[in-house]
């Protein structure tokens, strides 16, 4: 999974970035011109129980891979996105955007998450109907794609009143259709309010009133909570306790990460290698087969399956087929989240 992690300058954006991925990139003033690169794994009890099962050659965890791209001077109250910004927020599988919640000596203006959100949001509707506008209009010179052009001209109306096209209701086909647009507004959208250390549980009721629902901040101290990572494992808790946090900010935001995309996991296991692999809920066998290889999609025959549950209640693989635990499922399974699968196939 790719995130993009993006925000006004000022607004903590890449102390955010060093707490989700635990580097330490440059948080001087804004401004900078570079983006940061980083990967945290997710952390599977699952993973580590089999790992201490099979003493396997190599445990793979899922990872999510940050981009924490730069934002606008602080100087400035607008036009937070770049072309070249742009252009890598449409390679993302979701966006991050980084709300200052705290007061910054660097910045004129005072802390208003739903001003940043407002304008952000219009950076991203602008930057989807450029794209629109010009495809129609190619679209409705050469008639190349009748079926494509009414799809982005349902769009458009949605664009204009600054509404991002995720809230328009498209059908499977439409969406596919549109896919490769990359439409910024059409992603996945996390909020990650930033907040001081003072006030690490603050409200912004109108924020939320704002979001009516569609989406829920996530609230990190990334100052102090970033601090915290550097203590001793056994004061961490207590820390953050303290601050009224419930698990650290990189444990909260993979888990509404996993939630907002409606993702599991599921697992293969043995001597080599055990491994937790990301799917979308409701993903059939077959197309979950195709992540560990394409060639095993391709030549898809049965996966085995033993679920993680079964598999830890009787300590074994072989305890659990001897339970009746075991089943052998088609192509069209849909996988369950912890899933232990051997997949059979023949190309």
């Amino acid at each position: 999974m790719k995130i993009g992690l993006f925000g006004f300058a000022g607004s903590g954006k890449t102390t955010v970035f060093n707490l989700l991925t635990g580097l330490h990139a440059d948080t001087g003033p804004g401004g900078k011109s570079k983006t940061n690169l980083g990967v945290t794994r997710v952390p599977d009890d699952r993973v580590d129980f089999f790992a201490g099962i099979y003493r396997p050659k190599k445990t793979v965890y899922a990872e999510i891979h940050f981009s924490d791209m730069p934002g606008d001077a602080p100087s400035k109250s607008s036009g937070g996105l770049s072309p070249q910004v742009v252009g890598d927020l449409r390679t993302m599988d979701v966006l991050a955007l980084v709300l200052r919640a705290f007061e910054n000596p660097a910045l004129d203006a005072s802390p208003d998450p739903l001003r940043d959100l407002r304008a952000m949001e219009t950076e991203l509707v602008l930057a989807d109907l450029q794209v629109v506008e010009k495809r129609i209009e190619r679209l409705r010179k050469d008639h190349s794609s009748p079926r494509e052009l009414e799809a982005l001209e349902r769009c458009l109306p949605h664009l204009e009143n600054e509404r991002p096209i995720r809230t328009l209701d498209l059908t499977d086909d439409e969406r596919a259709l549109l896919r490769g647009y990359r439409l910024l507004t059409d992603k996945t959208l996390l909020l990650l309010l930033n907040t001081s250390e003072d006030s690490p549980g603050a409200s912004f009721p109108e924020l939320e009133e704002h979001l009516a629902g569609e989406a829920h901040p996530i609230t990190l101290c990334a100052g102090i909570e970033t601090e915290i990572l550097e203590l001793d494992p056994e004061d961490r808790d207590a820390f953050l306790a303290d601050l009224g946090l419930d698990g650290s900010g990189r444990e909260r935001f993979i888990k509404q990460a996993y939630d907002a995309l409606d993702l599991i996991s599921f697992i293969t296991v043995g001597e080599d290698e055990c491994r937790a692999w990301t799917i979308p809920r409701g993903t059939v066998a077959q197309k979950a087969a195709g992540k560990v290889h394409s060639d095993i999609e391709r030549g898809f025959i049965r996966a085995e399956v033993i679920s993680y549950e079964d598999f830890r209640e009787h300590g074994s693989e072989s305890k659990a087929k001897a339970a009746g635990r075991y089943r052998l499922e088609g192509k069209d399974y849909v996988v369950a989240d912890g899933d232990v699968i051997n997949f059979r196939f023949n190309v």
